[in-house]
């Protein structure tokens, strides 16, 4: 019976699960698991980034639009430490991921050696498994354990590795470790869909929230929505479990949200949740009845009063529940609904018909979305990228839209483009991001480059953090410390060997995007856009308002000018 080291059986662990990439920085003590990487190349490719923060936001982003476990890796310390931000994204919008840290030697454990980090103590708040591997004889055990783990609980798996005991020596001849995994999925209870039958037998107002929960059955959500002819909201995650031009489609909720579905919730007299744990009661209906599907039962009653709650998989719950409703094929509630989102359309349209020099926002998100294909995959960033992306993309159910929903963390969207076309070499992917969270992680367009990933990453240029503007002055707050000095990011493109457009002229804006379009490189569409183009909510609510008027008051008072606002005529549509 021969030896092998302990880091090499793991790797082939990581190949029996289907695991075919991982991405991280090499570094000392964490350079045996590298060498056992190395060994495996041709089935395991390892995509060295430039930064920790982006493996792990590519990580996570994988895992969102595959399902499957995305995996990252980096040196303990500083490394380590770096890929916080994109470990609690997986956590937060609940997809597995499996962190591999390294660690001092197991010998000088506690003795304040150099770099040396309590990485178990670090990552007890976003892990779901954390171990410190002890042993070179148990280490494929406890990776099994924790990719097993990372994919029942949807959450983050971390490992830290000492790198004298991934060198350690095992037999070959270990018991063979089952990859074999079926996710334990809650069975229906009969009784509670019978109740939400009657409930939505009953309800002459109901409305659908679906969140990324129901993404997962999009087949099954259109064929309920359409059998009982109520309106669908989604939420930010959820974003593409229904097409933007379904009928029954009222936009999203929220400060990002429409105006007919804010106005939607607050009509309604039953509210139908599936798949989602939406944090902003204010958007949600007030005193309507409720029944809510989901995977996880501890979201069963979470934010909303439930009066039915349905624990199991979406699709096979609204499979039911479409069988067995008395359909209705006219209600007046979803005509009222559907009119007031055709005014919501016409207002979008005037706005993307803009053809104005500096570029709106609203026209620019148009001009993407003539390019886009059947089945682009957006990667969106976290600031006014995401209110004019989710406002203003028509987006089809073949298509993906991924964001940093509840941990909300700019920079996102370079390292979600990275990992879509590594994921689906074939499919178009687009980035959309402000210049304010693409300066975070703009070091790792190069890495697209240097793989030969090629993305189209547009960047909405202001010179400035202009959701952090409109924060400040929905509050009545004077704007500060948001604004930045400009950088060229199409020359910085052309530098990393990329493609670069600088679009200044509205005029130049559609045969740029055209050339993107056409370039098998990673290519920089830096985008000059209107610094003054507001991202009002769909529906500006009363607290809002009182805000916006602190700040023109507060604009005259302290700096004896009043700053430029909305035009009147979008705020009392907002408003009213």
């Amino acid at each position: 019976m021969g030896k092998v080291k302990a880091s090499e059986a793991v790797v082939k662990l990581f190949e029996n699960w289907g695991i075919d990439h991982i991405y991280g920085i090499p570094g000392d003590s964490i350079d045996t698991m590298v060498e056992a990487l190395r060994k495996e190349e041709n089935k395991i490719k390892f995509y060295t980034v430039r930064h920790e923060e982006v493996a792990s936001l590519a990580a996570a982003a994988y895992s969102k639009l595959t399902g499957k476990i995305g995996v990252c890796l980096a040196i303990g310390g500083p490394g380590a430490i770096h890929l916080l931000n994109g470990m609690y994204d997986a956590k937060m919008d609940h997809v597995p991921m499996l962190v591999l840290v390294g660690h001092i030697p197991a010998r000088l454990t506690g003795t304040d050696y150099f770099q040396e980090v309590d990485t178990v103590e670090l990552f007890k708040d976003v892990a779901v498994y954390n171990k410190e591997i002890t042993s070179a004889e148990s280490f494929p055990t406890v990776v099994n354990q924790a990719i097993r783990t990372a994919y029942q609980e949807r959450g983050v798996a971390v490992l830290s590795i000492p790198d004298d005991i991934a060198l350690g020596e095992i037999s070959d001849g270990a018991p063979q470790l089952s990859t074999v995994f079926e996710k334990k999925i809650p069975g229906l209870v009969q009784n509670d869909l019978n109740d939400a039958v009657a409930l939505i037998n009953s309800a002459n107002n109901p409305v659908i929230l679906a969140g990324v929960g129901a993404k997962s059955a999009k087949k099954e959500l259109r064929a309920f929505a359409e059998r009982i002819s109520a309106p669908v909201a989604v939420t930010l995650p959820g974003k593409g479990a229904i097409s933007d031009d379904h009928p029954n489609f009222i936009g999203n909720i929220g400060k990002i949200g429409t105006k007919p579905a804010y106005e939607a919730m607050k009509s309604a007299d039953l509210l139908i949740m599936i798949g989602t744990d939406y944090p902003y009661a204010a958007y949600l209906p007030e005193g309507a009845k409720c029944v809510q599907i989901d995977i996880d039962p501890l979201k069963i009653g979470k934010r909303y009063s439930v009066t039915v709650g349905i624990v199991g998989d979406a699709a096979n719950a609204l499979s039911n529940l479409t069988e067995h409703i008395t359909p209705v094929a006219d209600r007046p509630f979803l005509k009222t609904c559907q009119s007031k989102m055709s005014t919501w359309w016409k207002w979008m349209t005037e706005d993307q018909d803009k053809k104005q020099t500096p570029i709106a926002p609203e026209a620019l998100m148009a001009a993407i979305e003539s390019i886009s294909e059947e089945d682009t995959i957006y990667s969106v960033d976290v600031g006014t990228s995401t209110v004019w992306s989710t406002r203003y993309l028509k987006v089809s159910e073949k298509q993906d839209f991924i964001v940093s929903a509840w941990l909300g963390t700019m920079g996102c969207g370079l390292p979600g483009a990275i990992a879509a076309k590594q994921a689906f070499p074939e499919r178009q992917a687009i980035a959309i991001s402000g210049d304010g969270a693409f300066a975070m992680v703009m070091q790792d367009f190069v890495t697209a480059v240097h793989y030969k990933l090629p993305i189209i990453m547009i960047i909405l240029n202001n010179k400035q953090l202009a959701f952090i503007k409109y924060e400040q002055q929905s509050v009545g707050q004077l704007k500060y410390a948001v604004d930045f000095g400009d950088i060229d990011y199409a020359k910085f493109a052309e530098a990393c060997g990329g493609k670069g457009f600088r679009v200044e002229n509205y005029e130049d804006l559609q045969p740029a995007l055209e050339q993107a379009k056409a370039s098998n490189v990673p290519v920089i569409l830096d985008v000059e856009v209107d610094v003054n183009a507001a991202p009002l909510p769909g529906k500006i609510v009363m607290d809002e308002a009182k805000g916006y008027a602190k700040f023109t008051a507060k604009s005259i008072t302290e700096n004896h000018k009043l700053e430029k606002m909305p035009p009147m005529k979008t705020v009392v549509r907002r408003f009213l």
